[in-house]
């Protein structure tokens, strides 16, 4: 890319920007990885066929392998970079995509269950209200008024002096 056609923090902002990004570098980075392990291979086995006086049986490839860790470093790096690369977008995506969705419906969801404590605090306010205007039924219903006058309906007392 040129300068003019460079990534930016815009490019990566927008819709779909960083899945984009990251699937330019992950297959940059994948071809360089393979890259180096062919190279690493022959490398290898190069170094394994040098063969130098006083080596013992397995002294060539045991000097190859110290003598082409370096590079297999380098080719493991460049893997771990691809699978960098394959995270980017998905974590954009956690936190700055999702993130407000899961806090909006979270919201959403405490002004539900603050509505309904309100509602259901509000309602046992007026079932105790019922319960009393309840009882006040019952209890003149009890008494045989029907009506719930309480200056009508006779008194408990008023049932002892009748029955005695």
């Amino acid at each position: 890319m040129t300068n003019a056609n460079r990534w930016t923090s815009d490019h990566l902002t927008a819709p779909g920007g960083t899945a984009i990004y990251a699937a330019q570098q992950r297959e940059r980075l994948r071809q360089m990885a393979d890259e180096v392990q062919a190279l690493l291979r022959e490398y290898r086995a190069d170094l394994e066929s040098v063969r130098l006086d006083g080596d013992k049986p397995l002294e060539p490839k045991v000097r190859a392998f110290l003598a082409t860790r370096p590079l297999a470093k380098l080719e493991s790096h460049l893997r771990e970079a691809v699978n960098a690369a394959g995270k980017l977008d998905a974590e954009y995506n956690r936190r700055y995509v999702e993130l407000p969705k899961k806090r909006a419906k979270r919201a959403a969801e405490k002004a539900l269950e603050k509505s309904r404590k309100k509602g259901l605090q509000v309602a046992q306010d007026t079932r105790s209200v019922n319960t009393a205007a309840n009882l006040h039924g019952i209890s003149s219903g009890l008494a045989g008024n029907p009506g719930g006058n309480a200056e009508q309906a006779p008194a408990f007392l008023d049932f002892l002096k009748e029955s005695a």
